[in-house]
């Protein structure tokens, strides 16, 4: 009489494995690309609606005038008078920083008004002299995308000067106000945000790789 065969042959084992792991590796792949798409939707939410809005509080409840994007334009303003940084790195994202808590705005901005994980960090490890008004902390934190890259901030009045952030691989980089074909700049009255994304370089190409920004590029 035949015994009857028990368990599992070899083959069936091996069959077994392979498809655990490719049901492993499909989930491994959507996991990273929930995450990654997570990451710029909440990016775009930061540069395309919440900061602008920010932007728009401050100009309308602050004279007409735009945040600043530098010490001096900081020093203009009575609440930041005296105030300096060691360095012009990341300088445009922090100031922006420091002008959007200003202690007169109906709304200071505040971490959980831009639903990004860790959306203020210091990069450069700059110190102010003081602490900003508005604040007990004299640190100079940047406004940061998803990816850890300082969000630049640039005003009309500065369109054509580049700007230096230190990037989420920690490379100094140099960041334009961007141009359409014909020459004119985008937002030519108000202001550009720009997230490098996640490869932590600018491209200024019309398909714009994976930038971030709070306008419609134009081919």
């Amino acid at each position: 009489m035949n015994k009857e065969e028990n368990g599992f042959t070899l083959i069936e084992i091996l069959v077994v494995v392979a498809i655990l792991g490719v049901l492993m590796g499909l989930v491994s792949f959507l996991v990273v690309r929930a995450r990654k798409h997570g990451e710029i939707f909440a990016t775009e939410q930061v540069v395309k609606a919440h900061l602008p809005a920010a932007i728009d509080r401050f100009y309308r409840e602050l004279d007409r005038q735009y945040p600043a994007m530098s010490v001096k334009e900081l020093q203009r303003m009575k609440a930041f008078k005296g105030l300096e940084l060691d360095n012009e790195i990341n300088e445009c994202s922090e100031c922006l920083l420091v002008s959007l808590r200003h202690p007169s705005l109906t709304a200071p901005l505040d971490a959980n008004d831009l639903g990004v994980d860790n959306p203020f960090l210091n990069h450069d490890e700059d110190i102010f002299n003081k602490a900003p008004a508005g604040t007990n902390d004299p640190t100079a934190f940047e406004v940061c995308d998803a990816w850890g890259n300082p969000i630049v901030y640039i005003h009309k009045n500065a369109y054509g000067t580049p700007v230096t952030i230190t990037n989420h691989q920690g490379l100094e980089i140099e960041v334009n106000a961007l141009q359409k074909p014909d020459g004119t700049w985008y937002n030519p009255t108000k202001f550009q945000l720009i997230s490098v994304g996640e490869n932590g370089v600018q491209d200024e190409s019309v398909e714009m790789g994976d930038d971030i920004v709070n306008f419609k590029r134009s081919g």
